[in-house]
């Protein structure tokens, strides 16, 4: 009797053992599918915040201002300019009020976004090779560096199979790479495509320390004109201007921006408007980032059946990105 009872209280410790392993199992598989669909939710929710930040954007860009300037920050901001201008190049123009950009709270969460223009960077798809040239040049690349690059790049977007000098060509190079791929032979469809034209390291194109890359310098979309109110130095030195004409637009923007390209910088491809601009947006759930779109988009003008004339937007390019 006592060996019985004995049996039975082992097999009551076992069983209960068991069910504890089973309950704990239970309860640690619904919280993980508890924080899964949170985290899905969150996802989802950042995502419509983001476009939210999109179409707040879309609205500071459809507005009035047709002068596009950086603030003393950095942030772009718009310039409306009267309807009979004095024929001054500066000091007549009025600075759009901005919407809020940083942490604006909409629903369950908030989102921020930030414009650049598109129309401050070298269109690599259009550009000569020797304004190329000078843009790495701008950057302190070695020439043999620039040379390969810019060669590199003008056979990737060329149709044919023969390679320049310090170019590279499908069956003399990437087709030798451990992951083989073909040149393009066409413009690039996004920037980040320089990353696999020869010569291009991710060092060149994202920038290190305190030195930029050709991602803030470069575009694929966009009219042939640069802002100069907007363009960095090494753009600025890639259209052909000197060191003195590159200080005297940087300083004179600063102050008050350009409404109208001055006679000397005429013909340098240079312009104080833009069309083309780029919109990062950031949900955010519980002030974490969890969502995050990049989209390139253009103003254009539209007229109307009423014969009426506004503008309304294109979008050129819109993908998601890691927060």
């Amino acid at each position: 009797m006592r060996n019985e009872r004995g049996f039975a209280l082992l097999s009551v410790m076992l069983v209960l053992a068991l069910l504890a392993v089973v309950v704990t199992e239970f309860s640690m598989s619904a919280r993980l599918e508890s924080s899964m669909i949170r985290s899905f939710r969150d996802g989802v929710l950042a995502t419509h915040l983001a476009e939210g930040a999109v179409q707040q954007a879309l609205r500071e860009i459809l507005g009035p201002g047709t002068v596009v300037a950086l603030d003393d920050d950095g942030s772009l901001s718009f310039y409306r300019t009267p309807a009979t201008g004095t024929g001054s190049t500066v000091n007549v123009s009025t600075k759009v009020a901005r919407l809020p950009r940083e942490r604006v709270p909409l629903g369950a969460g908030e989102f921020s976004y930030r414009i650049s223009d598109e129309e401050a960077r070298v269109n690599v798809n259009t550009a000569a090779p020797d304004r190329i040239e000078r843009l790495l040049t701008a950057m302190g690349l070695d020439k043999q560096t620039r040379d390969i690059i810019n060669d590199s790049l003008q056979d990737w977007k060329d149709p044919d199979d023969l390679h320049r000098i310090n170019g590279a060509e499908s069956e003399d190079y990437y087709l030798k790479q451990p992951v083989p791929y073909r040149a393009r032979n066409g413009a690039l469809q996004d920037a980040a495509e320089l990353l696999q034209i020869r010569g291009v390291t991710r060092e060149i194109y994202h920038g290190v320390q305190d030195h930029g890359g050709l991602a803030d310098l470069v575009t694929v979309v966009g009219r042939d004109t640069v802002n100069m109110n907007t363009a960095p130095a090494p753009v600025l030195t890639a259209l052909g201007l000197s060191d003195a004409e590159v200080a005297e637009i940087t300083s004179t923007r600063a102050r008050t921006p350009y409404t109208a390209v001055p006679p000397r910088f005429a013909g340098k491809g240079l312009g104080v408007g833009s069309a083309t601009f780029r919109i990062e947006a950031e949900g955010r759930i519980g002030g974490e980032p969890r969502a995050r779109i990049v989209a390139i988009v253009q103003r254009q003008a539209q007229l109307s059946s009423a014969g009426a004339t506004g503008v309304k937007t294109t979008v050129l390019s819109w993908r998601p990105s890691e927060p």
